[in-house]
């Protein structure tokens, strides 16, 4: 017994059993998320109603994957409460234009987004449609480009990337 109660003997013991705790304890005290895709927007756009019934927002998923230089950007705008399906109408390498009928219960809506951060982002409200724009050309960098365009699930979707 007094073999085993000497410190080398005893620290064989104890160091594996101090390093499992050590490397336990930091991945008990994370927080746990709960796995699963963004559900909600997590860009909000006010919307300035001129007249008619309007959303008071509209929503953006919007995702950035950051590489050294620049980023690439995937946007969908969630328009689907008050609109039908969108359709591309217009686009080039800085700018595209996608465009909705409104919905009967917005279709007397006439406004549009707020200038604001992301003017970049805008939506406008006229003549029964809804026109979701994404205008590059009001960032200020030297290398800008949409590399795609489509509607997925009735909503305009863009990915665009950025360069210093």
């Amino acid at each position: 017994m007094k073999n085993f109660a000497h410190p080398q003997t005893l620290s064989k013991f104890l160091s594996p059993i101090l390093v499992l705790s050590t490397i336990a304890t930091p991945a008990l005290a994370q927080e746990q998320f709960a796995p699963g895709p963004i559900t909600a927007p997590n860009v909000k756009l006010t919307v300035r109603a001129n007249g008619g019934t309007c959303p008071k927002t509209v929503g953006l998923w919007w995702l950035v994957l950051p590489y050294e230089g620049g980023a690439e950007h995937t946007v969908i705008a969630d328009t689907n409460e008050f609109t039908e399906t969108a359709k591309l109408v217009s686009s080039s390498p800085q700018f595209v234009e996608f465009a909705a009928p409104l919905r009967s219960g917005y279709a007397d809506c006439e406004g549009q987004t707020q200038a604001g951060e992301f003017d970049f982002y805008s939506l406008r409200f006229k003549d029964k449609k809804a026109y979701f724009r994404i205008d590059l050309r009001k960032i200020n960098a030297p290398a800008k480009v949409i590399t795609y365009k489509a509607v997925v699930a009735s909503r305009p979707y863009v990915r665009w990337a950025i360069a210093d």
